[in-house]
């Protein structure tokens, strides 16, 4: 499937929920969630329906986001029957890790084949005050288990913030140096909440690179399976690696070849420009009157004229939005 700026299209973000069991002060606003109904969010059988059809247009990797995705109600078996699909190439995760010690075992027997764990400080006081009152060592702990249960090329995702963890770039670092991780530095995208953080709290890839450059000396790194936008390098001598996503300085629009769903059904084009498709309203449509003939078929057209129409909504580039609300759209 290409979309009207010949990109292909082969990756489908999923937002399995909009709950999250953390707070933190660039996604969610500190009071007033606006929350889905549960009879507005999509159940695991409609969530596959989708997917199965897109695999069909060309679909081979599933990312499941939130919200939190391990606080949705029997996620290991949504991984299950995503991850046998015929055609599929991978399925993955980005989750905030404080389930994760009781997941990861479970998941990893299930077929996840990759997690993501969003960390931005590795000091317990201010993981509180970034996460709203997370728990720093239930991250570790996951961490910890994801390792024991056998999942590996690990990555933690980290928002850099000037101000709120610019002095831990190195220290993040350094954690390649003997674990065989990726640690990735993402620059802070303007979203609603971005006015949490005002426009000083901006830290650029370039700041970050010249913060690391301090402990050693940067070389490319050969690009893995799953990397993404990430421009990856690596600090010599170590096992790990370092990833840097500079979607604000210098987007990879260009290159993007994903598609995200929302936990309430919408196909959406781009995280913060484009547009969006409701194929809530194409899955649960009743079509067996007597004007249809095949009703199966029928659906399947509307739900591939709904891929192709969100894939031609994708922008050739994008400057950002305040008006996305990041723990519904997935991240």
């Amino acid at each position: 499937m290409l979309d009207k700026n010949s990109r292909k299209i082969d990756y489908l973000r999923i937002s399995v929920t909009d709950l999250c069991n953390l707070r933190c002060i660039y996604c969610r606003p500190e009071q007033g969630l606006d929350l889905f109904k549960r009879s507005e969010i999509l159940d695991f059988e409609e969530i596959c329906v989708v997917a199965q059809h897109g695999v069909k247009l060309g679909i081979n990797k599933f990312r499941l986001t939130g919200g939190e995705p391990l606080a949705r109600k029997g996620i290991e078996s949504l991984v299950e029957q995503l991850a046998d699909i015929e055609g599929v190439d991978e399925v993955a995760m980005t989750t905030n890790g404080i389930l994760l010690k009781d997941f990861a075992q479970i998941l990893k027997k299930a077929g996840l084949a990759r997690i993501n764990i969003s960390l931005d400080t590795m000091r317990p006081d201010k993981f509180a005050e970034i996460t709203r009152g997370g728990n720093l060592r239930d991250v570790f702990l996951g961490i910890e288990q994801a390792e024991k249960s056998g999942f590996t090329n690990l990555k933690l995702n980290v928002v850099t913030m000037a101000g709120v963890n610019d002095d831990e770039i190195e220290d993040f670092a350094r954690l390649t140096l003997e674990k065989e991780i990726e640690v990735r530095f993402i620059e802070l995208m303007a979203t609603r909440n971005r006015k949490k953080l005002d426009h000083a709290g901006f830290l650029s890839t370039e700041d970050a690179i010249r913060k690391i450059k301090k402990i050693g000396n940067l070389v490319p790194a050969f690009a893995k399976k799953g990397n993404g936008p990430a421009k990856r390098f690596q600090l010599e001598g170590a096992k790990g690696t370092l990833g840097f996503i500079n979607a604000v300085t210098n987007p990879f629009c260009g290159t993007c070849n994903r598609l995200r769903l929302t936990s309430d059904g919408k196909l959406r084009s781009c995280l913060l420009k484009g547009g969006e498709v409701d194929v809530k309203s194409i899955i649960r449509a009743d079509y067996n009157d007597a004007q249809n003939n095949g009703p199966t078929m029928r659906r399947d057209k509307l739900l591939t004229d709904a891929f192709y129409k969100a894939a031609n909504m994708k922008p050739s580039y994008h400057e950002g939005s305040d008006k996305v609300i990041m723990y519904q759209v997935g991240g």
